[in-house]
């Protein structure tokens, strides 16, 4: 085998075995101090996943394994799962790919050992999102050269917000969002430009079956035939304007079978619907096209409802904002962060201006030839002209790629718009496009770079830009940039020392990707923790099987799976009423109403209110209903909804039969350390006021970590610090047998202000010693508690104080009687109905 042959091979092993690499670091779980690692990990020694949605779909998978469904069971012929969103559970609507891929990879590799299905589903995210840089390699290596196809690689393969998805312990569908749409536009420009007709069908076939594999992992897939289809209208609206091979055809089936781009996308499209049709049905399709457009909508429809949207609490929906932080360094806060930093950024643009003076730099005289000596008649509508061979197919070519970034930037800059999770197809072009760049700037060098004064400044300034990512002082940048120059000039082979600074200029464009994501995975805390993990099982092991989970909806999946018992609401239904009333049940301080929504939310799910509603027509009034009666004895309850707001009789029994339920199913309330930092959304949730359509954010601020004590006299002294930027903080003072303790606020100048809190609530040795009022005009409270030497404070909202998280969760459950604890491990207790 020839050295060229080999040489692109070579080239992906080593491309693939970096990405996979970088991802596999978050194995070691480098986030977790070293002596706390063994807490987050099961009992095989394996790490919990990352996060949430990775149990649900391991559990779907595990399913498909054991029943060959997706769902718990069948109902009316579809899938049902009876875990999420119960009662009365939810259809199976979910992309299936990755659980018959994972369910495919845990045969094959147990073919030569035996490995469980959480082994399979850790690692298969880390493989599957490497294999991204093949594609993206073949492809831009096409449109530039080996340079460029390893930049794109890189940058695309090790993109930050893609790597934050498919690193090891990550099990989501996110792996194929790059692998699957860069095989179906590889496939399908190498089908515009395979020499014979077979190779094109070939080509052609693979690009189908590409984005068919696609449309059964993510409902978007469709943008990206919408994609091809704007690029063939862009690229034919250029040739005509620059007037490219405008040939005279016998007709116009001749005329399609000769413009390439066009009836390879009328093939793809009448191929691609008919089998699309044949495998999901043909009102699939119609429901995919109008998916396309539900991603505009997130930001749209955030209050299209009574209830308030909890999309607007998901990060990964949020616009993002275009620079954070230093913009040569990436990040996942915003959209140049997010695609590698300023310079992946940068070198994308030029690419677009490199095919812009690929096409220009090719420009040739124009000749009319005249058929039989005379000049075409009205009747022909193409204009034959003979160029300098090659001259035209050349700048057709340069020209379908640049109308292809062009478009692709465009549309998936303006995905951006609409959320951030939707960088990640944004740095799908824009690395192919600085990819483009980097091939032929590096050879613009080689050619051009001759004396030993301009070598050696682009070798300083690549050392610079190699090692500026890794955030050294700037005498170690210069240093650096100074051993670039000596090692470029010791190299007296011309050849070999131009390749050598070839090397160097690739490297330091991808530098930044590279280190970043590398800092991103060697910093991975899992999901959950042997706390969490532990109360789970002990659930699964002493409660009954209809018992219902019942938190906020984070934790859902994770409920499901380890538990093994139905959720109220989680990650794939978060989006709905429930989202209100679990608010509602942590933030009041109305314990009989806590309890009443718990009960109702348990037994019979949405029925109360949705009953209610086919009365008032107005949600906002059944809210109002609902909240004054679900506290009550029934007969209270029936009173009020007759007495007051005029329902018949039959009407409030059949409210009542779901909203005090005369046989009441078992549930548990899992509350966790997590959700005091989660507490601004909860809270803003629960306090949703239906007229004016918004909610308020109340906050808990925990102390960073515990504070040992200090003795100055008679005066011991703990000082905690409450906020990351270690302005906030909290001085506790212990004099003889009285404590006090105050918030402190440092000024920007060194000066501090203290603030008495309006409520002091201290616990030592888990005894009550101080719940009093300090400061009524004080708008926060002050939990302090003191355990074996050490102090942890907490700051609140003082609208949190008497909340029934703060009662049942910091307080242990005092001064309440409606719940009872269950059990109790590190960061999670577990309620349940006294």
């Amino acid at each position: 085998m020839k050295l060229e042959k080999i040489k692109p091979l070579v080239i992906i092993a080593v491309l693939f075995i970096l990405a996979f690499a970088i991802r596999a670091e978050a194995y070691n779980i480098g986030g977790v101090p070293k002596d706390s690692k063994q807490f987050y990990k099961d009992q095989s020694g394996l790490p919990y996943f990352s996060e949430m949605d990775s149990y649900y779909n391991y559990r779907l998978t595990m399913n498909y394994l054991h029943k060959g469904i997706l769902g718990d069971t069948k109902l009316n012929g579809e899938d049902w799962d009876l875990h999420s969103y119960y009662p009365p559970g939810r259809p199976v609507d979910y992309p299936p790919l990755i659980a018959y891929v994972t369910s495919f990879a845990y045969h094959l590799v147990n073919m030569f050992g035996d490995y469980p299905l959480t082994v399979v589903a850790y690692w298969i995210g880390a493989i599957i999102g490497s294999l991204c840089v093949i594609p993206a390699y073949l492809l831009t290596k096409k449109m530039s050269n080996d340079y460029g196809g390893i930049v794109a690689a890189i940058i695309i393969g090790l993109t930050p917000v893609y790597v934050s998805h498919t690193y090891a312990g990550f099990f989501d569908t996110d792996m194929f969002n790059m692998i699957l749409p860069l095989l179906f536009i590889w496939f399908f420009v190498e089908s515009i430009s395979a020499d014979t007709l077979k190779r094109r069908l070939a080509f052609l076939l693979a690009a189908i079956i590409s984005i068919l594999l696609f449309s059964m992992a993510w409902v978007g897939y469709i943008f990206y035939v919408v994609l091809v289809g704007v690029f063939i209208i862009v690229y034919f609206l250029l040739k005509h304007l620059m007037g490219l091979e405008r040939e005279s055809y016998k007709s116009r089936l001749e005329w399609l079978v000769n413009q390439r781009e066009l009836s390879m996308f009328l093939l793809l499209v009448i191929i691609g619907v008919f089998l699309f049709g044949i495998l999901k049905g043909f009102p699939a399709l119609i429901d995919s096209i109008s998916g396309l457009f539900s991603a505009v909508q997130l930001q749209a429809t955030a209050q299209s409802t009574a209830y308030p949207n909890v999309y607007v609490s998901v990060s990964e929906l949020q616009v993002p904002t275009f620079m954070t932080g230093n913009p040569f360094l990436p990040n996942q806060t915003s959209v140049l962060g997010g695609v590698g930093g300023l310079l992946p950024f940068f070198c994308g643009l030029l690419g677009v201006g490199v095919l812009i003076w690929r096409i220009r730099s090719l420009e040739a005289p124009r000749v009319e030839v005249k058929k039989g000596g005379k000049r075409a008649g009205k009747k022909s509508k193409f204009i034959k002209y003979q160029r300098i061979p090659n001259i035209e197919k050349k700048k057709g070519e340069y020209l379908s790629y640049l109308s292809l970034i062009c478009v692709w930037l465009l549309l998936t800059g303006y995905a951006v718009t609409k959320g951030f999770r939707f960088v990640s197809l944004f740095a799908m072009p824009l690395g192919i496009s600085a990819g483009i760049f980097t091939g032929y700037f590096v050879e613009y060098l080689r050619d051009n770079l001759k004396s030993t004064t301009s070598i050696a400044i682009v070798a300083f300034i690549a050392g610079i830009l190699l090692i500026y990512p890794f955030q050294v002082s700037v005498i170690t940048k210069i240093l650096v940039g100074i051993i670039a120059i000596a090692i470029i000039l010791s190299i007296k082979n011309e050849k070999f020392r131009t390749t050598s600074m070839m090397i160097l200029v690739t490297l330091a464009i991808v530098s930044a990707p590279v280190s970043g994501a590398h800092a991103l995975t060697s910093s991975v805390v899992p999901g959950t923790d042997d706390g969490m993990w532990n109360s789970l099982t002990w659930i699964k092991n002493n409660t009954s099987k209809d018992t219902v989970v019942m938190s906020w909806w984070d934790f859902g999946h994770l409920f499901a799976v380890a538990a093994d018992r139905p959720v109220t609401f989680d990650g794939g239904s978060q989006n709905t009423p429930r989202a209100y009333w679990i608010g509602k049940a942590l933030l009041t301080d109305n314990e009989s109403l806590s309890l009443g929504i718990l009960t109702m939310l348990s037994t019979s799910g949405d029925m109360a209110y949705n009953t209610l509603d086919n009365y008032t027509h107005n949600s906002s009034l059944s809210v109002k209903i609902l909240t004054e009666t679900l506290g009550l004895p029934r007969d209270d309850a029936r009173k009020i909804m007759m007495d007051k707001y005029k329902l018949t009789a039959a009407q409030a029994d059949n409210v009542l039969k779901y909203s005090h339920p005369d046989k009441k199913k078992p549930f548990v309330l899992i509350l966790s350390s997590d959700m005091l930092g989660k507490a601004a959304w909860w809270s803003y949730f629960g306090s949703w006021d239906f007229d004016k359509k918004e909610g308020e954010h109340y906050a808990y601020y925990t102390s960073l970590a515990a504070s040992k004590p200090e003795v100055s006299g008679n005066v011991t002294r703990i000082v905690t610090v409450n906020d990351p930027s270690g302005m906030v903080g909290v001085l506790i003072e212990k004099k003889a047998n009285d404590t006090n303790a105050t918030i402190v606020v440092m000024g920007a100048n060194g000066t501090s202000e203290k603030i008495k809190p309006h409520r002091l609530i201290l616990v030592e040795g888990n005894q009550l010693v101080k719940n009093e009022i300090v400061d009524k005009n004080s708008p926060f409270g002050l939990f302090v508690v003191g355990s074996e030497g050490s102090y942890m404070t907490v700051i609140m909202d003082k609208k949190l104080e008497d909340s029934m998280f703060t009662k049942l969760f910091l307080l242990g459950g005092f001064n309440q009687t409606s719940f009872k604890l269950l059990h109790q491990e590190p960061g999670v207790l577990v309620w349940t109905r006294a």
